[in-house]
């Protein structure tokens, strides 16, 4: 009787186990992991990226190092469709228009060779001149500077069948002995045989444009209460050097207003075709630079002194700006309608000051800062006298980098949005490149760590001599010491002669935040918790409704860079009193003092970085005055390899399970014709009462 139970129990454990296992239809499928794809993004006026089928695209494997071995089955292919797995050095226009037009392709895999490495000299897939609609006409042309020499105009393209682009070198491997075992043989007969294949799901619910997508998804119904697409958008960030009001007690302040800004600001945000940015070059230089800025005048430069000059530093961090300047434009909108640095509030209110344009005199953008050989361009406009008094405030205070004047020049940046507003606003643009970028591989995956020949020393303020005098860390620190002596020049009226200067093993970590590590000391030091996977930050801008901790972990450390410390750092440390002027965090004392926990009063927040387009009443999206990006929204992203029949397997297949079928009719109706022959009825033993 135990022994009866025991195997009842096992049985019954067995088969619970089998129910939550994988369908037999999914065994026939091995997922190849660390895939990432390309998607649907759209505007006003159409649709661009990529989409599988609803229920996913297959095709038969071919793998492709040439051109010829792709040209092979375009014009011989025997068993189409196909999904061509190559190298990203091929991953050109032509050849996509090729793919496109040959209907014999259902799906793209791209993948990173040896050889790639060492013989890609560029690929970006941006428009030659980015942002074209949004940006001051006339700024990039075939007649002065063609910003993005390299550019395919790929990204914008509306290509008709999925593409994923794979870096794991195992499962490049795994898909190759595939091919080779099954389909690399005898050509001509592919077709009468079972062939290596893959299946590639990245169904796009979105199509069309903007608008259309946004009253699909704006219908009402209980059926069907999906989303289409979602805007693109995440938070701007912005600081200040020193407190926007004045007041000994947190909780008894009142707003400084007889103050002008100077205004530090970069791009916060990348792109590339795929589902996975790195932006080494484009933003992280620039966002590391106006970080070490930061920190270095928050050095050099006290509060006094920016009272005394009835000056303060604004830094602003702008996100979304790879699509027609999302971050930029919100922020300027936000700042002609009174609603920035806080909203809802009047010119009089007590909180904070409302700040304007105007209230601006100097605005300093620190575009690209790979390009370490000690050349950087300023570009700008309007020529004015606050401008050209800055330029020769760089001069004089550089000894190492050399700067030069580009005027009445202006590339792709978030100033194209003041400055198509407000014609002579005071802005410049400090860059290392001239008439045309010398980052060739602008807003795709390439523009990583090798890029810009990042190297990270891991070195402490005691050995900090380990880092190269000609590194990219030096190259950052010097650029930041030159701009804030500058800016200290230009507040106090003074050149700064103190003994303040940049910590290069700072400079350091920061890039080693960005590009590999999350988990580095700087974020470490923030105390927020958590853990980040390994690899670059994402810096692409998403969508409205989701986090973007790249985004939380940068604005943290722009209030940790600016912030004051309060006292030690203790529980009660984020309940001190505050209003909208201040916020109070636990961080540690320094990137070596992670231990020493210190209580920090900062003036830092964040802004919606949402297009005004959809804020907009009944906004004409056919106006192109704000920009329109959404993403289309997709149930799953991903790739998996199987073996496809032969066509004379699979008319088998369904010629047994036809012949099948129609044999267990055929069974069904002789069994019940003669039920009652094969089945004997039994009698009743006993006849029932009260017949």
């Amino acid at each position: 009787m135990a022994f009866t139970k025991t195997v009842f129990i096992f049985l019954t454990i067995q088969s619970i186990n089998k129910g939550f296992g994988e369908r037999t239809k999914d065994q026939m499928y091995d997922n190849i992991d660390g895939s990432s794809g390309c998607y649907r993004r759209l505007n006003a006026t159409h649709q661009i990226g990529c989409s599988s089928k609803r229920g996913g695209s297959t095709g038969v494997i071919h793998v492709c190092e040439t051109l010829d071995d792709l040209n092979h089955i375009l014009y011989n292919g025997t068993a189409p469709p196909y999904i061509p797995v190559m190298p990203a050095r091929l991953f050109t226009m032509k050849i996509v228009q090729k793919l496109i037009n040959s209907k014999k392709v259902s799906g793209l895999v791209l993948h990173l060779s040896n050889d790639t490495i060492k013989s890609l000299d560029h690929f970006s897939h941006e428009y030659q001149c980015p942002n074209p609609l949004s940006s001051i006409a006339d700024t990039c042309s075939s007649k002065g500077s063609i910003w993005n020499p390299y550019g395919t105009g790929l990204l914008y393209a509306d290509i008709p069948f999925p593409i994923f682009y794979l870096e794991n070198e195992d499962e490049v491997m795994k898909i190759k002995k595939c091919f080779e075992k099954f389909n690399n043989f005898s050509y001509n007969t592919q077709v009468d045989r079972s062939l290596c294949s893959l299946e590639l799901k990245a169904f796009m619910y979105a199509t069309t444009n903007t608008q259309t997508c946004r009253r699909r998804s704006n219908i009402a119904s209980n059926m069907n209460p999906m989303k289409f697409c979602d805007p693109l958008g995440d938070s701007n960030i912005w600081a200040s050097l020193h407190p926007l009001v004045e007041g000994s007690k947190s909780n008894e302040t009142k707003p400084i207003r007889d103050t002008s800004y100077i205004v530090v600001a970069a791009r916060m945000d990348t792109t590339s075709m795929f589902d996975r940015t790195s932006g080494a070059n484009s933003p992280v230089t620039g966002i590391v630079t106006l970080l070490t800025v930061a920190k270095y005048l928050k050095q050099i430069l006290g509060v006094n002194e920016t009272r005394e000059g009835k000056r303060n530093i604004l830094f602003m961090l702008f996100n979304g700006e790879t699509y027609d300047y999302i971050g930029s434009q919100r922020m300027l909108y936000d700042m002609l309608r009174g609603d920035f640095p806080i909203r809802g509030v009047s010119e009089a209110n007590d909180i904070l000051p409302i700040i304007h344009p105007e209230n601006i005199s100097l605005y300093i953008e620190l575009s690209q800062m790979g390009n370490t050989n000690n050349d950087l361009f300023v570009h700008y406009l309007v020529d004015n006298e606050e401008i050209n008094e800055f330029y020769n405030k760089l001069q004089t205070n550089s000894r190492v980098v050399k700067f030069q004047n580009v005027s009445t020049s202006l590339p792709p940046a978030s100033l194209h949005t003041f400055l198509k507003n407000i014609s002579t606003f005071p802005g410049l643009i400090i860059s290392d490149h001239k008439s045309s970028y010398t980052n060739h591989f602008y807003n795709s995956i390439f523009d990583n760590s090798t890029n810009i020949q990042y190297q990270y020393y891991n070195a402490s303020d005691d050995d900090s001599q380990q880092i190269p005098n000609d590194s990219l860390q030096y190259f950052i620190a010097n650029v930041s010491e030159i701009i804030g002596n500058s800016i200290f020049e230009e507040i106090t009226k003074k050149k700064y002669d103190g003994n303040g200067t940049v910590d290069v093993t700072l400079v350091d970590e920061l890039l080693h935040c960005y590009l590999e590590d999350p988990n580095c000391k700087v974020h470490q030091a923030l105390r927020k918790g958590g853990k980040f996977s390994n690899g670059p930050l994402n810096l692409y801008v998403g969508v409205d409704h989701v986090i973007n901790y790249a985004t939380t972990v940068t604005a943290l450390t722009l209030g940790w860079f600016t912030g004051d410390i309060v006292g030690d750092g203790n529980v009660n440390c984020t309940n001190h009193p505050r209003n909208y002027a201040f916020k109070f965090y636990n961080m540690s004392k320094s990137i070596q003092q992670l231990n020493t926990t210190k209580c920090y009063k900062i003036t830092m927040n964040t802004t919606e970085a949402i297009s005004p387009a959809f804020l907009i009443p009944d906004y004409d999206w056919s106006s192109g005055e704000f920009s329109s990006w959404t993403e289309s929204t997709w149930a799953e992203m991903n790739v998996r390899m199987f073996l496809k029949p032969s066509a004379a397997h699979e008319k088998m297949t369904i010629a047994i399970g036809c012949i099948s079928m129609i044999f267990s009719f055929v069974i069904v109706y002789f069994v019940k014709s003669r039920s009652l022959i094969l089945f004997t009825p039994l009698s009743a033993t006993e006849s029932p009462t009260n017949c």
